[in-house]
């Protein structure tokens, strides 16, 4: 069968009249033969289905003579994925009135209670062809918009790991961040200059998830992310997504209160920036931070410093929350 990438708008209007042996579908069969543009296959009710699963027609035709009830015919045409989009017009000159609203309601595109003339049939059939072909390429068009927008969507998220970035909000990674720092942790044991760290968390963060759904709570750390960065001085100091709703800035030759300093004044804008917290108690959006300095020795690792950044924020925390706490490391 064709897909819908496949359907080129220069295919011919293909036409497959179900119910050849009625004298309907004679008539119907002689009005279609011949015209320009019109492809026209017969089949019967038992092979129909079969035979437009490998035709793909652009309408189906079904010629009722006499009493016959197609009602079973349209539903079963209705319940077929691969068919239950392309157009079926009923043609029952001799049915009864309930025949129409039985057909409409088992799914039926269109329904004559009459043969009707050339120049009508030929304008219900080409009307309800170039419908269904414009319909498959909207589809078609859409599946591709959505197929190009996922792909460039993982690109980018590839793109922003290969840069050491953050998916959500566009600072440093924490694989940059742990890079990066360990970098300046050699470089400031060699220079015998201090390094310090912040730790800063959102009060009560998991409520944005809970109250208000993960957008909510995607757009703080964003806001957040923009806040750290924003009170960032020098090319060398680096803000990071620490975790899932902690950030991590790191401060070369900063001394403990350099970047207490720091830290106080990321704490006072975020609540100057009286972001609306979703719990009532809490009102605005607040963090804790925790601060940890230290000049390397020999024997020390950077693991010990940022356990003392850790502990200096469960410290905050502990004492209230929207506070700066600060541990020599």
């Amino acid at each position: 069968m064709i897909s819908d990438s496949e359907f080129p708008s220069s295919l011919p209007c293909r036409v497959l009249l179900v119910g050849s042996a009625s004298p309907v579908a004679a008539a119907l069969a002689e009005t279609l033969a011949g015209v320009d543009g019109v492809e026209l296959h017969q089949a019967g009710q038992s092979e129909a289905r079969e035979r437009a699963a490998a035709l793909a027609p652009s309408v189906v035709l079904q010629a009722l003579s006499g009493y016959e009830d197609g009602g079973g015919f349209v539903h079963a045409w209705r319940t077929s994925d691969v068919l239950k989009d392309v157009p079926l017009l009923v043609i029952a000159p001799q049915a009864e009135a309930a025949g129409r609203e039985a057909a409409f309601a088992a799914g039926a595109t269109d329904y004559l209670a009459h043969l009707p003339a050339r120049t009508e049939l030929l304008a219900r059939v080409r009307y309800h062809a170039d419908a269904h072909l414009a319909r498959r390429q909207r589809d078609a068009a859409v599946c591709h918009l959505r197929t190009t927008e996922a792909v460039l969507a993982r690109v980018q998220v590839e793109i922003e790991q290969l840069a050491g970035l953050d998916a959500l909000t566009g600072v440093a990674s924490r694989s940059r961040f742990d890079h990066v720092a360990q970098n300046e942790w050699q470089r400031a044991r060699r220079n015998g200059q201090p390094l310090s760290v912040l730790v800063c968390d959102v009060d009560h963060f998991d409520q944005f998830n809970e109250r208000l759904g993960q957008d909510a709570g995607d757009l703080c750390l964003k806001k957040l992310a923009g806040l750290l960065v924003g009170q960032l001085k020098r090319p060398s100091d680096l803000a990071a997504r620490y975790s899932g709703k902690a950030f991590a800035i790191m401060l070369p030759d900063t001394s403990l209160d350099g970047a207490v300093r720091v830290a106080e004044a990321c704490r006072a804008s975020l609540e100057r920036l009286a972001l609306s917290h979703p719990s009532p108690e809490r009102r605005v959006v607040t963090m804790s931070i925790g601060v940890a300095s230290s000049v390397p020795a020999e024997d020390a690792g950077l693991e010990t410093l940022l356990e003392r950044a850790d502990e200096a924020l469960e410290a905050a925390k502990a004492r209230g929350r929207n506070r700066v706490m600060a541990l020599r490391g």
